[in-house]
């Protein structure tokens, strides 16, 4: 059918040979065509490039296995992403083919944790990325002219932040591009993303960390950031440059503030296909994790009593995504909200609350409930007050306050829950509320565990890390390989669902709470055919109406990483 010649147009399959005017260096430069070594003979000899290769023609294997043992042979986190990150940036098939191959060892460098200490070292380290824009407020009136000069129109998905939220470290400036480029590599390793239908982009509005407005080296704008209506009116013109330039794409929001996260959101999300991978993708994952909890231990989520730790951009997605849950069980949105307590670092969120986000307060707890209640020393209703009042089942931190989660807090909640819940979602690593063998010791083994960042196993027993490639890939590859024309909540769900579904604890609540990092790519399309069904359903996917034709489209639209024929195009 026509729309779904459409997406494979934009999506090429593997068997079609690529054309190209390129010769000689430039032909090794270019990261979507370079194969090294992989070259054959006849290629050498067409493309100009004998002479700048050694003799030996070697299959991808061979080049992957010399990478493994280069890889091997570095040490330190940052000089690991460092080799990792040359080989992206030369060449894309062999980047790609590596990480599938050891994906458990290396997704953890080019993603979190390691990410996040590169990018607070981006403005010493800086160089040129590929495939990826810098769009500063300097050019209002000029995005769309800088966008269509800066990129092709076979783009399919635009990967945003302003990097006011990076992971747990907050504000980073235009070091942000690093979390666009991991993100973007998962999509790819986990779902199948064509690596070039894609664009990662930092919106350059400025910096509110003094370090980086002082350091002579940051290369991005030294002001202050945007606010209010200036602000607004440029993401106004990012959005619409992106709707002019690259008709149909998706919108995929990253690491944004806790301030504009869900203002944006809510503002685009009806303009074009967009999500914020923060709010619904982080929200999903914990989603998923609670749901399969409840499922191994044959409990119904509307029996559970949750808290959540960190009324964040990260929490009150979580929140928001449970509380859609246990409306499908049957509860009023009143019933619902009253399973959840929501604890920032000033304490229980109410009504009385100040300085929380408008996300926070639609689950601000009435003052006057709190009237017998106990008080800490400072006269706070603080994390330890409210487990030893609620006697949570369920207990998640999105706070980034490390060993929140203390033996003393973990007592009180197993006092009225023996299999309690527990994820402690804070990244970096050494932010997260808990370690998982403290929760297992102090528990005697039966807390239910997954966490954010990666962690080694415990006495044999696996960490299920509640990673959100496990979801926003899927989501991200179904939309572009049906053609959506609104992410929904629903689809959301889907995922999920499906998700939860493939978490081992869910059939046995001794096993990980989380599957294995390396069934991600396995997952990722278990994900995208829930979801690209549930478009179709719902009449909003362009390039199918039917069950068969969403999965063609998928099938279509799945990139591998395998060297292609080249041949020389007309004007070569």
């Amino acid at each position: 059918m026509q729309q779904t010649t459409l997406t494979m147009v934009l999506l090429p399959t593997l068997k079609a040979p690529r054309h190209t005017a390129l010769r000689g260096l430039a032909l090794l430069r270019q990261p979507a065509l370079n194969k090294g070594t992989g070259f054959s003979a006849e290629e050498r000899r067409i493309f100009d490039l004998e002479g700048w290769l050694p003799a030996q023609h070697e299959t991808l294997a061979q080049q992957v296995e010399r990478c493994w043992q280069a890889f091997q042979a570095i040490a330190q986190p940052l000089e690991r992403f460092a080799y990792v990150d040359g080989l992206r940036h030369s060449n894309w098939v062999l980047f790609y083919a590596f990480l599938k191959e050891h994906l458990e060892a290396v997704l953890p460098v080019v993603y979190t944790p390691t990410v996040g200490a590169v990018i607070q070292r981006f403005s010493q380290n800086y160089r040129t990325p590929q495939n990826g824009l810098f769009l500063n407020a300097a050019q209002a009136g000029r995005v769309e002219a800088v966008l269509r000069a800066a990129s092709h129109s076979a783009i399919c998905l635009v990967l945003v932040t302003d990097a006011e939220g990076i992971l747990g470290i907050g504000d980073q400036g235009v070091g942000g591009i690093h979390i666009c480029q991991g993100k973007l590599a998962v999509y790819t390793l986990c779902a199948g993303l064509d690596p070039d239908s894609v664009l990662p982009v930092v919106l350059d509005v400025g910096t509110n960390r003094q370090s980086l407005l002082n350091d002579p080296l940051y290369p991005g704008l030294r002001q202050p950031r945007l606010q209010g209506a200036a602000y607004d009116a440029f993401v106004d013109e990012f959005v619409a440059a992106v709707s002019d330039v690259f008709p149909g794409a998706c919108l995929h929001w990253e690491d944004f503030g806790r301030s504009t996260a869900k203002t944006i959101l809510d503002r685009y999300r009806d303009t074009l296909p967009s999500f914020n991978d923060d709010i619904q993708g982080t929200s999903g994952v914990a989603s998923a994790a609670v749901l399969a909890a409840c499922q191994g231990l044959g409990q119904r989520l509307q029996d559970q009593r949750i808290v959540i730790f960190g009324a964040g951009t990260a929490g009150c997605g979580i929140a928001d995504g449970l509380l859609r849950l246990l409306q499908s069980e049957g509860l009023t949105a009143t019933e619902a909200r009253q399973r959840i307590w929501a604890v920032d670092r000033t304490g229980l969120v109410t009504h009385a609350t100040t300085g929380v986000s408008p996300a926070a307060l639609e689950l601000a707890r009435d003052p006057r409930e709190l009237v017998d209640w106990p008080r800490n020393p400072d006269g706070v209703v603080d994390l330890q007050t409210v487990v030893d009042t609620v006697k949570p089942t369920v207990l998640i931190g999105t706070s980034t306050v490390a060993g929140a989660f203390s033996q003393a807090v973990v007592h009180s909640m197993q006092s009225a829950c023996e299999r309690p819940i527990i994820l402690p979602l804070s990244n970096p690593t050494h932010l997260a509320e808990a370690a998982p063998a403290d929760l297992w010791r102090w528990t005697d083994g039966r807390a239910l565990v997954a966490t954010g960042s990666p962690f080694p196993p415990v006495d044999g027993r696996v960490v299920g890390q509640c990673n959100n490639c496990f979801l926003f890939p899927g989501l991200g590859f179904a939309a572009v390989a049906v053609g959506v024309t609104r992410i929904t909540d629903a689809m959301i769900d889907a995922g999920l669902h499906a998700l939860a579904r493939e978490i081992p604890a869910s059939r046995q609540p001794a096993e990980s709470l989380m599957p294995a990092l390396a069934e991600a790519p396995r997952i990722g399309r278990v994900v995208a055919e829930a979801i690209a069904m549930e478009a179709v359903a719902a009449g909003l996917a362009r390039f199918a109406r039917t069950p068969d034709e969403a999965i063609h489209c998928l099938d279509a639209a799945e990139w591998s990483p395998i060297y292609q024929p080249l041949v020389p195009s007309v004007s070569a």
